[in-house]
């Protein structure tokens, strides 16, 4: 069999493709004969495959190469300066065009950018540029370059829901999360954050920003949800905006479970003669001489240190 070599593709004078460049902008098939040789086609595409929205105007002033998302049927830069700026996030607009103008959308790759790093992922920046650096609040990966002029698109994002709660063994917050340390944050930057949680966990300054959940030094707990396996659930108190009880984000201080022990005889130097029981719910070494006590200021599990991270 006749096996295509790199000049096949480099540039192709045959029948289907008389005088047109092999490049990028078509999609390419090799269809192998039942001769051994082989057929080179365009499936079909002939001239630009760019994607038009020809019933889209720019709702702001467009450059080619602004990574660009639709809102309100308008085509805007992508923004990632606030959560509201990384969604419905489509491609690259491919030429400068002033608000009001029909925009050209490439999708699947763009090929006129300049000094990319081929096999770099690039993000989406501040007022649709695109980065090499990954942003530390929403990080969207554009795509991956090819080449110092191309990049190939497919828009990922982590996946994971927005209010979801990670644990991490650094000691900053991974890029796309806030540390569950009960700070008031900016309702406007963290709009998509804001609109799941609202002020569940306090009101921050009761207009411009609103509290995260506090988890620093905490155990977390599966809530009751009416299972009766928190005997205490209906003692829960406020989470931060006045809801107690069996709901998620109420709180509990640490208890010892009641209990009793039980001495006999008198080998116990700690037991007055004649004491045949001592009930207690606290070790404490200012009780009277009969108390038994021991440990230290909490009762624990051994443990490790995690910070809490909540997903942006």
């Amino acid at each position: 069999m006749t096996v295509p070599n790199r000049n096949d593709f480099d540039l192709y004078t045959g029948d289907k493709l008389t005088g047109t460049q092999w490049n990028n902008s078509r999609d390419q098939i090799v269809a192998y004969l039942t001769d051994g040789t082989y057929d080179i086609t365009v499936n079909s595409l002939t001239g630009d495959i760019r994607k038009t929205f020809s019933t889209l105007t720019a709702g702001e002033n467009l450059t080619a190469g602004d990574v660009v998302r639709i809102a309100s049927g308008q085509v805007y830069k992508a923004d990632n300066t606030t959560s509201a700026g990384i969604t419905n996030v489509v491609g690259v607009c491919n030429t400068t065009v002033s608000s009001g103008g029909t925009v050209i959308i490439d999708y699947g790759f763009y090929n006129s950018f300049s000094t990319l790093t081929a096999g770099t992922i690039y993000y989406i920046g501040t007022s649709g540029a695109i980065t090499s650096t990954k942003p530390s609040l929403y990080p969207v990966e554009v795509g991956r370059a090819v080449s110092a002029t191309r990049l190939n698109f497919y828009f990922r994002e982590d996946d994971k829901p927005t209010g979801t709660i990670i644990t991490t063994a650094l000691t900053t917050a991974p890029k796309g999360y806030l540390e569950c340390d009960g700070s008031a944050v900016s309702r406007t930057t963290h709009a998509r954050l804001f609109g799941e949680l609202g002020v569940i966990y306090g009101n921050g300054d009761g207009s411009t920003t609103f509290n995260l959940p506090d988890y620093r030094g905490r155990f977390l707990r599966g809530f009751n949800n009416s299972s009766g396996t928190d005997p205490d659930a209906a003692s829960r108190t406020d989470r931060g905006d006045g809801t107690t009880g069996d709901a998620v984000g109420t709180k509990q201080n640490d208890e010892f479970k009641s209990h009793h022990h039980n001495t006999q005889g008198t080998a116990d130097p700690m037991r007055s003669a004649g004491e045949s029981s001592v009930s207690y719910n606290k070790y404490n070494p200012s009780s009277p001489s009969s108390a038994l006590y021991a440990g230290g200021n909490e009762t624990r599990p051994k443990n490790i240190n995690v910070m809490y991270c909540i997903k942006l």
